[in-house]
């Protein structure tokens, strides 16, 4: 099956031999650079607090996914670049099923003063630790090298 023909049978799976190049431009909105912007200056985070319904929300948003509400530009505040590891797994294998020569921990952390969460490197000496609950801040890039993207967070580390 090439690539423009359509798919009709589901249980007939679909594949690409070869390389496919496959690029993708994800921009991150208003609300997301001038969090890039602020964290390429500043040790902290951006969130943005909803007047309605009080809910902080973390990435910062233009408006409240729960009330619709409007942010203005008084409703955005510096929050620590810190939280807490709600859940995590151990990474062994790579994306192509290659053995990690270091195994890594992602996981999920809900950061302090807000209703929000992201995905990050938790960085530990103990892979076999229960990580759940335990505190920890951003470990961020040197500021003069930072260039005001994700990859500003190195890792994260227990506090």
């Amino acid at each position: 099956m090439g690539f423009i023909e359509k798919q009709t049978d589901p249980t007939t799976p679909m594949h690409w031999r070869g390389n496919m190049q496959a690029d993708y431009f994800y921009p991150s909105g208003a609300a997301g650079d001038k969090f890039f912007k602020h964290l390429k200056q500043m040790d902290t985070f951006l969130a943005t607090k909803c007047s309605k319904c009080n809910k902080v929300l973390f990435p910062p948003r233009l408006y409240c996914e729960d009330c619709y509400q409007e942010i203005t530009d008084d409703d955005w505040a510096e929050v620590p670049a810190a939280g807490t590891v709600r859940l995590f797994t151990v990474v062994m294998l790579d994306a192509h099923g290659e053995k990690l020569a270091n195994p890594e921990v992602i996981a999920l952390i809900d950061i302090d003063k807000t209703d929000g969460a992201m995905l990050g490197v938790v960085k530990t000496a103990d892979i076999n630790k229960d990580l759940s609950g335990i505190k920890v801040k951003a470990i961020l890039k040197p500021q003069e090298t930072r260039e005001g993207t994700i990859k500003d967070i190195l890792y994260w580390e227990e506090i």
